[in-house]
């Protein structure tokens, strides 16, 4: 039987070493690579989120709006030109306001005309109406004169007779022919003529009943004057009421309101500035239609400038309302930025395949400290937020 010799241990040893040879240095650089890719993955895992949000810089913005559907006939300013308040930005053009406006301004012009010819009418009927007036006034007035004279004769006249009746009552007047007669049954003094005195009281009567005549006249005759006189004063307005023309008054009054509101409308149509700053992106050419809440162009108010930043919801904790963060302009240029307020909807952020997706926060940041720089709007920022 044979027995294995001493030396087949050393000779399987060998056969170990050459199927596992020693590399000491190829271990050593294995396990240095693992412990280095270790920390970083730890240095990664434990860095910073400061490289991981991006701010793009905003301006206040005013949209201007046409008001009404309507077409763009002219534009009166540049992209990027610095305006005023009450600056002139565009003209438009309504072709239906036009129409309008063309329709009332001839309307006024028709009834104007009307109201030139009804107000010409009333002037030579006016004219005619005052002759007649005047011409009877006239009459009346030497009518009353006349008889203001006849009533003066019969005063005279009656004035006369009553004298002449007193001197019948005289003993020692001298006595007609006929007053000497004596009657039968009376004295010397009862002669008189009786005829005479009677035909005396008659005609004292008669003057006393011809100035009554005529002073009913006389007041027949001042009464025609006062009302020929108020007749005159109210004949004007009688002619233009006659005529129309309070009617062709109104309505012009009426159409030249319409056509003040047209007018109005129409000035309405030059858009201005509600505020100073930089004329925005500018797309719209003379022709152009345009709806009546369609922003034509937006007003950028450079003095106030602000940063949106679209922050992870897990890390919104570092945005809280008043923080001040650091931001990197262009050219490292650093400025501080303070939080004033967050989105209260969180929008989902867009993920890499195969990753969960998580939503995201816009928080506004306002100027810290110092003035930003000038930088056109929509560039990017680096925001680092505290650690």
């Amino acid at each position: 039987m044979h027995n294995p010799t001493p030396e087949g241990r050393p000779a399987s040893r060998a056969e170990d070493q050459q199927l596992h040879p020693r590399r000491p240095g190829l271990v050593l650089a294995l396990v240095l690579a693992a412990m280095g890719a270790g920390s970083a993955l730890a240095i990664w895992m434990h860095a910073p989120t400061e490289a991981a949000y991006v701010g793009y810089l905003q301006v206040a913005a005013k949209p201007i709006t046409a008001g009404r559907d309507a077409r763009i006939a002219k534009v009166l300013v540049q992209e990027g030109q610095l305006v005023e308040a009450g600056a002139p930005l565009f003209v438009l053009s309504d072709a239906r306001l036009e129409s309008d406006r063309a329709l009332a301004e001839r309307t006024v012009q028709r009834l104007d005309a009307e109201l030139s010819q009804a107000q010409a009418r009333a002037v030579v009927e006016l004219q005619w109406r005052l002759d007649e007036l005047d011409q009877d006034i006239f009459e009346s007035r030497l009518k009353s004169a006349k008889y203001l004279q006849e009533k003066l004769a019969h005063e005279v006249e009656r004035i006369a007779r009553k004298e002449l009746l007193k001197e019948f009552d005289n003993p020692f007047r001298q006595k007609t022919v006929q007053g000497q007669i004596r009657q039968i049954g009376q004295d010397e003094r009862s002669i008189v003529d009786e005829k005479a005195r009677v035909d005396t009281m008659l005609k004292v009567h008669e003057s006393e009943n011809a100035i009554e005549v005529a002073a009913a006249q006389i007041e027949m005759c001042d009464s025609r004057v006062a009302e020929m006189e108020k007749l005159k004063a109210e004949l004007p307005d009688k002619v233009r009421l006659s005529m129309g023309i309070h009617v062709a008054e109104a309505r012009l009054a009426e159409a030249q309101d319409a056509l003040q509101q047209l007018e109005e409308s129409q000035a309405e149509l030059t858009l201005r500035a509600e505020l100073p700053g930089t004329i925005g992106a500018m797309t719209l050419q003379p022709g152009d239609a345009v709806t009546a809440t369609e922003p034509l162009v937006e007003i950028l108010d450079a003095d106030h400038r602000y940063l949106i930043v679209h922050v992870r919801s897990t890390d919104i904790d570092q945005f809280a309302k008043g923080t001040e963060l650091d931001l990197e302009f262009p050219n490292s240029v650093h400025r501080l930025g303070r939080v004033v307020k967050t989105s209260t909807k969180a929008v989902p952020a867009a993920a890499e395949a195969g990753a969960c997706s998580i939503s995201q926060l816009a928080v506004h940041l306002e100027p810290a400290g110092k003035i930003w720089p000038e930088v056109p709007y929509g560039t990017t920022i680096k925001v680092r937020p505290e650690d």
